[in-house]
């Protein structure tokens, strides 16, 4: 969030600069190009380190600062974020690697299961959200999730003699209904994640969808992971009967 946030009072600041000091993060690390574990938080020019009480406490001018986090797979992998102090107040103003380069490099490990169109309007989404447009980012998150939900009933349609006309009349909660047992149990449980997107658009602020954008984004990765690991599955299936058949021959 590049939004400026007002300090806590002192006690309760020391607390936070505690829980940082000492945070360890689980994340997409975007040198290693997989899930890893963040921790080691550093700063260039506050002072993170335990005072009287074991707390930390700020101890910083007016002006720029920088603040970083370390892959514990390699300490040469960092993410870091810089600040703008002011009284009372402190602004982020910066990240690198950008928050849209690690949710892309992140959403890249789909491609197989995305169509051009998706993987597209995916990286929008997410370039969106990191400028502070969360409305704009639902907007394109729907459409990926309707494209998901669309391309799954047409696989399945004739197999199950379903009427198209009738499915794309139906609300959505009723479409995922009607596909339970071809979509992920995950997206048949939690069908309401189409109204919060639907939502967004329509009544929700920026600031509102941002905090929300987070955990949509995490539900149509654990989609696209179910559909990710249902292919390798079925390609390895194939290799195999393929391997038996030519040692058969």
């Amino acid at each position: 969030m590049y939004s400026k946030q007002n300090l806590p009072n002192d006690g309760k600041l020391k607390a936070i600069l505690a829980h940082v000091a000492s945070a360890k993060i689980d994340g997409h690390c975007p040198f290693c190009q997989k899930l890893s574990t963040f921790s080691k938080v550093s700063s260039t020019n506050w002072n993170l380190q335990p005072a009287s009480g074991n707390l930390p406490v700020l101890m910083a001018k007016e002006g720029f600062y920088e603040l970083s986090i370390t892959c514990a797979r390699d300490s040469s992998h960092k993410i870091r974020y810089f600040y703008l102090l002011g009284k009372n107040k402190v602004e982020k103003v910066g990240q690198h690697p950008s928050l849209a380069d690690i949710a892309n490099d992140e959403a890249a490990t789909y491609h197989s299961v995305l169509s051009k169109e998706d993987s597209s309007e995916l990286h929008k989404a997410v370039g969106l959200a990191a400028h502070g447009v969360g409305i704009g980012s639902f907007v394109y998150l729907r459409r990926v999730f309707e494209r998901l939900i669309y391309r799954r009933f047409s696989e399945f349609k004739e197999i199950e003699g379903w009427n198209e006309e009738e499915f794309l009349k139906s609300r959505m909660d009723d479409k995922v209904s009607q596909l339970k047992g071809h979509v992920p149990e995950f997206l048949y449980e939690n069908r309401k994640i189409y109204s919060i997107l639907s939502k967004g658009i329509h009544e929700l602020s920026d600031e509102v969808c941002l905090r929300a954008l987070e955990f949509l984004k995490l539900s149509i990765k654990i989609i696209l992971e179910e559909d990710k690991k249902k292919r390798e599955e079925l390609e390895l299936k194939q290799k195999a009967a393929d391997a038996i058949k030519g040692f058969e021959s």
